[in-house]
């Protein structure tokens, strides 16, 4: 029986103390915050997306390729359906939906933070809350963590805690108000760990010019191209959400984490935004010119002409962009000018200037290299050190994902310890 001390009481470290406790060993939690698993009560609009069904190759982005790829093989012996599995045998049972995405089937997240509190106080996981760990002092065999308690009259005192094993499971630095405050790469790089900057990831995207806030709120479905130095980058589809600063939606959170990285290594970022993606690609020259035709079309405003296209408030912006003023026809536009102010529409470019903070990330990129740790999570450096969760330099796309690597990071490290 072994003394395993989890810092972190969030996804990744609820899920491996109960692996661990299953296996005997005495565990404790230390949690800075006042509770645990606060995270959990955000995640999926507060439904809480588990994991999902769908193949998970291709899902998750590191900075090294390589080792993710070995990864991807120690993802299989957790995958989405033993996470399903793992819940049922909590008495949480799920449902799949559509997109692949498994939640629980009463949709409230705070059911899947109780049955993980309540399995790890069956299995005598010890949990001590507001909790600051300073120091951790490693050993070849076990090692010890120096701690600032509050004692009964709400004073900090200072704490001394032995462990055989130990696992980092603190979290990132998104969404700090849940607990993610970023002191779990302090405390890995206190022990020789690298940390490759941490960045916003599932975040909005802020962007240049003057139009944004007349139409901000607009929803419109379309087709968003990133490019990076000029390059394409990533390509992603769906709904895309128009903001007084710029543009959000879960197609901008799948590769907020490439533009977060290119403009921190101070490259230029652009969006080309497709809004007519019901127009096939060899067909737009066609469209164009069909629509600009004075014959058909001079007797519209050309306002209302690109509104039976698209949403009125981007058709305004279209217009205004192109210094056409409300009440010009399509005649007294001229047909090169309302072909031009069309293809826009396919090919909006949009300059990214920054994301949005770490306060508004869903999870965050960076944090220890995957190369540092072993296929079971244990560190390369301290044997009985373990790094599971967002601490780890991976994340996932929209989807569950990011919740399915904290699960099967954490059940495969505690199984391991």
């Amino acid at each position: 029986m072994s003394d395993v001390i989890i810092i972190g009481g969030g996804a990744s470290g609820l899920t491996a103390a109960i692996f661990a406790a299953q296996k005997g060993n005495r565990v404790t939690i230390l949690e800075h915050k006042d509770r645990v698993g606060k995270k959990i009560l955000m995640t999926g609009n507060g439904k809480c997306n588990l994991t999902n069904q769908s193949d998970f190759q291709g899902k998750y982005y590191s900075s090294d390729e390589a080792s993710l790829k070995k990864i991807y093989d120690t993802l299989v012996t957790f995958g989405a359906d033993d996470t399903r599995a793992f819940f049922e045998e909590l008495g949480l049972y799920t449902k799949e939906k559509r997109d692949g995405g498994v939640y629980p089937v009463s949709e409230q997240a705070s059911v899947v933070l109780d049955v993980l509190r309540s399995a790890c106080a069956r299995l005598g996981v010890r949990t001590i809350t507001d909790c600051e760990v300073q120091t951790i002092t490693p050993q070849k065999n076990g090692g010890s963590i120096s701690a600032m308690l509050l004692d009964k009259n709400g004073k900090k005192k200072q704490h001394t805690f032995s462990y055989e094993k130990l696992i980092l499971a603190t979290g990132g630095t998104a969404a700090s108000k849940s607990g993610s405050d970023g002191s779990g790469y302090r405390l890995a790089k206190s022990i020789g760990h690298t940390i490759i900057k941490p960045l916003p990831a599932l975040v909005q995207l802020r962007c240049d010019g003057n139009f944004f806030k007349a139409v901000s709120g607009v929803r419109a479905q379309a087709e968003l191209t990133l490019l990076i130095d000029g390059k394409k980058a990533a390509c992603e589809e769906g709904e895309l959400q128009l903001t007084d600063y710029g543009i959000s939606g879960i197609p901008v959170f799948q590769f907020s984490h490439l533009a977060a990285r290119a403009l921190d290594e101070k490259k230029k970022c652009e969006v080309g935004i497709n809004f007519l993606t019901y127009v096939d690609k060899q067909n737009r020259e066609f469209f164009a010119k069909k629509h600009a035709d004075t014959q058909s079309y001079g007797y519209k405003t050309v306002e209302e002409l690109l509104s039976g296209m698209v949403h009125k408030k981007i058709a305004a912006m279209i217009c205004r962009k192109n210094k056409i003023t409300t009440g010009t026809t399509v005649s007294d536009a001229g047909e090169r000018t309302v072909h031009d102010c069309i293809l826009e529409l396919f090919d909006f470019r949009v300059v990214v200037t920054g994301t949005n903070p770490f306060e508004n990330a869903q999870v965050c990129s960076g944090g220890v290299p995957l190369s540092e740790v072993d296929e079971t999570f244990a560190s390369k450096l301290w044997n009985n050190v373990f790094i599971v969760g967002e601490l780890l330099d991976c994340d996932g796309i929209c989807g569950g994902y990011n919740l399915q690597w904290a699960w099967a990071t954490g059940a495969i490290a505690g199984r391991n310890v």
